[in-house]
């Protein structure tokens, strides 16, 4: 990861943190299930996305083998079609979800903390 990719990540999470309630870091994003984004948090989350899709290949084969999530990646995907098949998994497995968020939490991943905390971020709590 190159560290204007990493100043991104961190300038929307940075923008997460401040937009969110002061609160311990452990709890961030936990206690609302039925949480919907607001209107006024669409460009933050679209921001948050637009820096994921724009992280390496090699990094989401990471999260891919440490998660050990059950994605095929085709030698010509692109890391934004990498990125779309996780969330995608993401989506319909809500243990997936709760591994990713425990991981970025307890930070015990080998994956960037800052990719983490992005993804963690742009999942609904379960």
């Amino acid at each position: 990861m190159k560290t204007h990719e990493v100043a991104k990540v961190l300038i929307s999470l940075a923008n997460v943190l401040k937009a969110a309630p002061n609160q311990e870091l452990a709890e961030f994003g936990r206690g609302r299930p039925d949480k919907k984004l607001k209107d006024s948090e669409v460009p933050l989350a679209l921001s948050t996305l637009l820096a994921l899709s724009e992280l390496d290949k090699s990094q989401w084969l990471n999260v891919i083998n440490e998660f050990k999530f059950p994605i095929e990646i085709r030698p010509r995907d692109a890391s934004r079609d990498i990125l779309g098949k996780i969330l995608g998994h993401l989506a319909q497995n809500p243990d997936a979800r709760r591994r990713l968020s425990l991981a970025a939490q307890g930070g015990r991943s080998e994956t960037s903390p800052e990719l983490m905390q992005a993804l963690s971020f742009l999942l609904k709590p379960q």
